[in-house]
């Protein structure tokens, strides 16, 4: 098994192992002089949910996105269903505007559990012909596997008939770095994704894109240091998760603005804390005051 190691670095830098691992995203790229004429170029980050497994290694062989020439990011969203192979429905089987493109990456296996608590990787970057991005297409290999603790591990099995899954991408999830240079954010939630069935660990990838430049945040600190909480924020439609480090921080990326609460989940003997009616805009991290658990 090829394990893509990630190598995790404090939010003021980033660290090259195989691929970037960032804490701060205000260091992406800006507009690329070498991007040719008529191309664009696309950059797809992956961030994950947390979730109570120990480890959890996800085998990844391609990454495609479906595009369509005949348009421009900036042009609205329309209403065709698009299918996982190229066309939309009602559309001329001729028309060979819509097509997928593969991106370069690294194939290997992953282990999602290292891009908690705000961190990210970037997991594939390419030039296509200029348009509008539609879909993204992940292709997984059979090497997926779960740990339910250190040393536990069982097979993790892709649900359904294909080895792939497709993101729907929207207009506003993209970000324009420049006028042919974007980048789009996959946060890959775990705690959705994974099922046991009848003896057999399944995954099901639920996976969202989000504009990491205009969508919310939510950070904090959680005292005492090594208290292993779980940070819940929710409201009437939605509802994130994070994992504190060992000294208490935490990050929640890709929120949706409006008013939430936030429940901070004791172990250890600690007891559950609630605050309320935190406010939360876009395009701006919100910070929830520190919350000091009690035994």
């Amino acid at each position: 098994m090829k394990t893509i190691a990630l190598r995790l670095t404090a939010c003021c830098g980033a660290a090259i192992l195989l691929l970037f691992i960032s804490c701060n995203k205000n260091n992406s790229a800006g507009s690329n002089s070498n991007i040719p004429a008529g191309k664009s170029q696309v950059s797809i980050y992956m961030m994950d949910g947390p979730t109570t497994y120990a480890k959890v290694l996800i085998d990844i062989r391609q990454v495609a996105v479906l595009i369509d020439t005949s348009a421009t990011q900036s042009d609205p969203d329309d209403d065709r269903e698009w299918d996982d192979n190229w066309c939309g429905r009602g559309r001329d089987q001729s028309d060979k505007s819509v097509f997928w493109d593969t991106l370069a990456i690294t194939p290997g296996v992953y282990d999602l559990l290292q891009l908690r608590n705000g961190v990210d990787t970037l997991l594939g970057s390419g030039v296509y012909p200029s348009g509008k991005i539609l879909k993204v297409r992940i292709t997984l290999g059979s090497d997926n596997s779960v740990y339910t603790d250190s040393v536990t591990n069982y097979p993790l099995v892709v649900f359904g008939p294909n080895p792939y899954f497709t993101i729907n991408v929207r207009r506003e999830d993209v970000f324009g770095v420049s006028n042919n240079n974007f980048q789009l954010w996959l946060d890959f939630n775990l705690e959705r994704s994974i099922f046991f069935w009848s003896g057999t660990f399944y995954l099901k990838p639920y996976v969202i894109a989000f504009n990491d430049h205009t969508s919310a945040r939510i950070s904090g600190l959680v005292l005492p240091p090594g208290a292993s909480p779980l940070v819940e924020a929710f409201n009437s439609t939605d509802t994130i998760f994070a994992v504190p480090g060992w000294e208490g921080n935490y990050l929640i990326r890709g929120v949706s603005a409006g008013t939430y609460s936030v429940t901070v989940f004791g172990h250890h003997g600690y007891n559950d804390t609630t605050i309320n009616n935190i406010v939360v805009n876009a395009g701006e991290t919100t910070k929830v005051p520190t919350i000091t658990l009690h035994q």
